[in-house]
């Protein structure tokens, strides 16, 4: 290529011409090429960044397949697609009254008092950030206002999460983000008076910006995050520690962490205040029931919220989640996935409650498989596929001894309605009644775990 190029500048001197000639004769020759058009020419390399801030659809940068870097180039579903699916599934739930949550109406109170420029957490230690939230949106539309900004929440943290997957070098962002949403516990989430989506949310593009090496705007996106539940922070420190593992990035993972912290503590300061200014805010449990009593409800709530073919799913790719443990100093996504998954069910095994309370968990989880040779685009759309299965349909194996207060279970197989259908069964009954802790709504939806109960919509709905 040189040659040519040298040839051509130089045009009438001495020898140049008798080489050009020749040059035009090997061109027009049959069957003969010159020796510049044999070099294939080969585009710039991509930065990382680039990949993550674009999109998978039309006019992206196609991502190659784990184990295929010679085939074609699989290109994904678009942000914009992303965002209409999100639509599509929550738009049709989301106006079915605040939500089942066990702790709305408090939420609702704690808004109240910050219209009036007051101030009580709804529960230890308090999510300031949603309940200031919910505080603008409830006067100017009641559930249907702050369900659809939840909804908005969902969609950025599917986009986010797929451009997640690509910022760190891995294909398929897009069905990635899609299993995650399909979660059942995702999904009612996502359509419902509730915090967790949007501190899912705000760390996705704190990581995103803290990737992109913008500390300040992911420092501010990281401590919402823990203001939007506190609990965040195992998950930011799980990331900052998998990125840090690479002395390159150390600084920028200090940086991060210094505009954070700060950040996130003063979050909690109306709790102090409301508290005395003492600590008993952070007093969050209910007592310890012992190791078995833990550990029983821990294996079967993960089981409820991941179903049947996920759990199955998740048995096919334990080899290839195994396997890539062995890459851990070569693969942030591995690093962070495992080690956020990690602290999140360790956190749960602690306080075994809500199943949403595993909505860190899956995240982790897909994305540590999007780290594995299993991130391909049939295997990820199983997982698509066993989610949504499992909203559709619930397999319950087991039912408590004495609900609200077990110390065992009894064998009791049955197939019923799953976690999204009950979900939405329970808020067709209870919309209309005020949201309160004891108004029967979290019972009902309980169902798919432990059977009908006499606070579920069963007996209300034969007593009315």
């Amino acid at each position: 290529i040189t040659g040519s190029a040298g040839i051509a500048r130089t045009g009438g001197a001495g020898g140049a011409t008798p080489l050009l000639a020749a040059a035009c004769r090997e061109r027009a020759a049959p069957g003969l090429q010159s020796a510049s058009a044999t070099v294939r020419r080969v585009p710039p390399p991509v930065p990382t960044h680039d990949i993550a801030l674009g999109g998978d659809g039309s006019g992206s940068l196609p991502v190659r397949q784990p184990g295929d870097p010679g085939g074609p180039a699989t290109r994904g579903l678009s942000d914009w697609t992303l965002l209409a699916i999100t639509a599509a599934v929550t738009l049709p739930i989301l106006w079915m009254g605040y939500g089942t949550d066990i702790d709305v109406g408090d939420v609702l109170e704690s808004a109240e008092l910050i219209r009036r420029f007051d101030y009580a957490p709804s529960r230890n230690p308090g999510v300031p950030v949603f309940e200031t939230i919910v505080a603008v949106l409830d006067p100017i539309g009641g559930h249907v206002a702050i369900n659809l900004a939840t909804a908005a929440a969902a969609g950025l943290a599917v986009v986010g999460l797929a451009r997640l997957v690509r910022a760190w070098g891995h294909p398929n962002g897009d069905l990635v983000g899609l299993a995650y949403l399909a979660s059942p516990v995702v999904l009612i989430a996502a359509t419902s008076t509730g915090d967790f989506i949007w501190a899912a949310m705000f760390f996705i593009w704190g990581a995103l910006h803290h990737l992109r090496g913008r500390s300040l705007a992911a420092g501010l996106l990281f401590s919402l995050a823990i203001g939007s539940r506190m609990s965040t922070m195992f998950v930011v420190a799980a990331f900052l520690i998998a990125d840090g593992w690479d002395p390159a990035h150390r600084r920028r993972c200090v940086r991060s962490f210094l505009v954070a912290a700060p950040l996130a503590v003063l979050m909690y300061v109306p709790s102090w205040l409301a508290y005395d200014r003492t600590s008993e805010f952070l007093n969050y449990g209910q007592g310890y029931r012992g190791l078995a009593n833990h550990l029983g409800r821990f294996l079967y709530k993960n089981f409820v919220v991941a179903g049947l073919v996920f759990a199955g799913l998740v048995v096919v790719a334990a080899p290839a989640l195994l396997a890539s443990l062995k890459r851990w100093s070569q693969e942030p996504l591995v690093r962070f996935s495992v080690l956020a998954l990690v602290a999140t069910e360790a956190l749960f095994l602690q306080f075994p409650w809500k199943g949403v309370h595993l909505l860190p968990a899956v995240m982790a989880l897909v994305l540590w498989i999007a780290a594995t040779t299993r991130n391909t685009r049939p295997f990820l759309w199983a997982l698509v596929a066993a989610g949504v299965i499992n909203g559709l349909v619930a397999f319950r194996p087991l039912a408590p001894d004495r609900p609200d207060n077990s110390r065992g279970a009894r064998w009791e197989p049955t197939l019923q309605p799953g976690l999204v259908l009950n979900d939405i069964d329970c808020r067709l009954d209870f919309m209309s009644e005020e949201p309160h802790i004891d108004n029967g709504a979290w019972d009902c939806t309980l169902k798919p775990v432990r059977g009908p109960t006499p606070g579920g919509a069963d007996v209300a709905t034969a007593e009315s």
